[in-house]
């Protein structure tokens, strides 16, 4: 799943932009939402691991990795890309998300078919965050971007996301440029930090939500954070809230076996307690491509900013 590898394949979403996949593994299905500033390579450890029990997806989000990008972004954009990937699991699927693929994952759960998910896992999900980022600083970053300044508009960026207590983001050392892998997932960000401060994502959104939720959320994470995730967990009808201790933003890469136990032992739960019956979304907006060898990535993001 690194960029040298080629993707498994291919699947086409709604807008007809490409979403490069991988499938590891056999049994139970599961979908793993990666979060902003990373690729599918950051959660390479966890899916790893998941595989020795279940199929696993974990697909590059547009405008990264071996994926395709449109002009217009727009989180319904990116429930639909994994609802593409969903027409690829012929069982009842499990999803996985993290930070923006949380809120993914959320969305694209209220939206499910009854009985076609066998649960949801999110790890800090970025919902309940309404005007915690101010919409100028979003607009800074993106005026530095189109004047190619990438490393000041995620200076801004980072900062703010750790002012309003939802990342510790370590400050950049003077002088030093951050790696071009990162610095060319920057566009991305704006975009996902004003679909994320939308009102519409509120915690009372999910409270009609039936299937069964584990919510993650790291101890060292920031106050916010830590009860955001609270919060979370009681509007939700079967939620169980789990703390993993001395972790915070990027537990997969920092220690990604802790998070694969919690999630195998949620996932093994949830699979085993329902039958069975192979089903396939029937999302028609989507289709499947044969895997295409050789695709050109954009790079993916250090597992520090994943």
């Amino acid at each position: 799943m690194t960029t040298t590898v080629a993707p498994t394949g291919r699947v086409r979403s709604r807008d007809g932009t490409e979403i490069a996949y991988w499938r590891l593994g056999a049994g139970p299905a599961v979908v793993i939402v990666h979060g902003g500033l990373g690729s599918s390579l950051g959660w390479r450890p966890v899916a790893t691991r998941l595989a020795e029990r279940f199929e696993v997806f974990v697909y590059d989000r547009r405008g990264r990795g071996h994926s395709g990008d449109a002009l217009r972004h727009a989180l319904e954009r990116e429930i639909e890309d994994a609802e593409a990937i969903l027409t690829l699991a012929e069982r009842p699927v499990a999803l996985v998300g993290h930070s923006f693929g949380g809120a993914v994952a959320l969305e694209t759960a209220r939206r499910a078919t009854p009985g076609s998910l066998a649960g949801v896992a999110v790890y800090k999900p970025g919902v309940g965050i309404d005007g915690a980022i101010a919409l100028a600083e979003i607009e800074r970053m993106q005026v530095l971007i189109e004047q190619d300044e990438a490393d000041a508009a995620l200076d801004i960026g980072l900062d703010a996301l750790d002012a309003a207590g939802l990342v510790s983001a370590d400050p950049r050392p003077p002088g030093v440029r951050r790696p071009d892998a990162v610095l060319a997932l920057a566009p991305t960000v704006p975009r996902e930090l004003r679909a994320l401060t939308a009102p519409s994502l509120e915690h009372d959104r999910y409270a009609a939500l039936a299937l069964p939720v584990l919510v993650l959320a790291g101890r060292r994470s920031p106050a916010r954070q830590r009860r955001n995730c609270e919060r979370l967990a009681a509007t939700l009808s079967n939620a169980k809230l789990t703390w993993l201790d001395g972790l915070g933003h990027v537990a997969h890469t920092a220690a990604p076996g802790v998070v694969a136990a919690e999630l195998v032992a949620f996932l093994d739960r949830e699979t085993t307690a329902r039958p069975f019956r192979p089903q396939r979304w029937t999302t028609e907006r989507a289709r499947s491509d044969a895997p295409l060898a050789a695709a050109a990535g954009r790079g993916a993001a250090s597992p520090r900013t994943s």
